[in-house]
């Protein structure tokens, strides 16, 4: 979706506020995904709305466990906290940044009653493998598909394995309208719940979709130009103080606690948005494809580990290197926008790990990954021509 048309909605929206709780939207947005997916869907304001209203809809609660892996986001196990259940956290692979099938089965105890099965940057998870385990201990399968609509493996989409799965239209993820998800139901007998469950939400403030209106122009027309700078990053700090954004993760989320906007409804001039974008999702992973495959086959600095190519999409293309950090530093010198997708077993880097009931060490791949991970771009629309130049800076990089 181009910009001009994202920004035309967003207008639209300020000058008639009623679209915003407008449900037709989010409709034609379900349509457009159950037809896809050929399974139920149902839109949300956030893909950590998914799966808190999927635990609380099938009762998960007080006293029950949910196996997710480590290196992922505070999205994943935040939800679970909320409904007071303890995430359990299962240790990757460092080849391919999921989690493995022994991994899972080690964690399970007779609290388990559910996986969260991660699809890493948009990199399949062991499906086969997780399929079976959940059969066999009689626990559901949620698959997180937040980096990886549109990937498949072995020829059938993910987020259709699992039981469940949850979908995010977040900012930085495969399509954004800004913010959003939806749950993708496989099991008949789930829907029922679910759906009453979310017949009693409500949409977000409109003051949310200010903040949200904020957060796209500020960005494009702004921030961008002057995040280089140390006077537009003490800037943004400012900003942020004063609560001009609809943050990304509130600081109560960094805590473990529970904002008051989630869950909600999918409002509706997000839903257009989202329609939009999704309707261009194949040219989109074609394109992060294309520019994945160019810095596999030509970087050549042995100092930074590539993971193997793999079916799925490429939400983030990921190297290793064992100072990103300094790695950084220079690409920022030289202005290159390189991100940290995962800096800490549980991102971001400086959350109460504590609150999240994680152990320091009890993930050790996890961990060790998370210290040396760098993302290099590969958005939708950049050129070859700006991809050689990133090869260009990663093979003449010295340590």
């Amino acid at each position: 979706m181009s910009r001009v048309d994202t920004a035309r909605i967003l207008f639209k929206g300020i000058l008639n506020p009623s679209d915003w709780s407008n449900p037709a939207p989010a409709y034609d947005l379900k349509y457009d995904l159950e037809n896809y997916f050929n399974t139920k869907v149902y839109p949300l304001n956030s893909g950590r709305s998914a799966i808190y209203t999927i635990l609380k809809s099938v009762g998960i609660g007080e006293g029950d466990e949910v196996i997710v892996q480590a290196y992922t986001c505070n999205a994943v196990p935040n939800p679970i906290l909320w409904n007071s259940a303890t995430p359990i956290y299962a240790d990757i692979d460092e080849n391919t940044l999921n989690t493995t099938f022994e991994n899972l089965e080690k964690k399970i105890s007779e609290k388990t009653k559910a996986i969260i099965l991660q699809h890493t940057f948009g990199r399949p998870g062991p499906v086969e493998e997780a399929v079976k385990l959940v059969k066999k201990h009689k626990l559901l399968l949620i698959e997180d598909c937040a980096h990886s609509l549109g990937a498949k493996y072995k020829g059938k989409k993910l987020g259709t394995f699992g039981d469940l799965a949850i979908i995010s239209f977040g900012r930085e993820k495969v399509i954004s309208s800004l913010a959003g998800g939806a749950i993708l139901v496989n099991k008949a007998e789930l829907e029922k719940p679910i759906a009453k469950f979310i017949s009693n939400l409500s949409y977000p403030s409109f003051y949310t979709f200010l903040k949200e209106f904020n957060n796209y122009f500020a960005w494009r027309l702004l921030i961008r130009r002057i995040l280089f700078k140390q006077s537009g990053k003490r800037f943004l700090s400012l900003l942020n103080k004063h609560d001009f954004f609809n943050v990304v993760t509130s600081q109560k989320e960094l805590e473990g606690e529970k904002p008051s906007w989630y869950p909600k409804l999918l409002p509706g001039t997000l839903a257009q948005i989202a329609i939009q974008e999704f309707s261009k999702l194949e040219n989109m992973n074609v394109e992060r494809n294309k520019i994945a495959r160019f810095y596999e086959e030509n970087i050549k600095n042995s100092n930074f580990r590539l993971l193997s190519p793999h079916e799925g999409i490429y939400l983030r293309f990921v190297l290793l290197h064992k100072k990103p950090s300094l790695v950084f530093l220079k690409a920022e010198k030289m202005g290159f926008w390189f991100g940290n997708w995962y800096n800490s077993p549980i991102y971001p880097k400086g959350i109460n790990t504590a609150k999240f009931q994680y152990e320091q060490g009890s993930c050790l791949k996890a961990e060790e990954v998370a210290r040396e991970t760098i993302n290099l771009p590969n958005y939708p629309g950049m050129t070859k021509s700006e991809a050689q130049k990133i090869v260009n800076f990663i093979n003449s990089y010295e340590l």
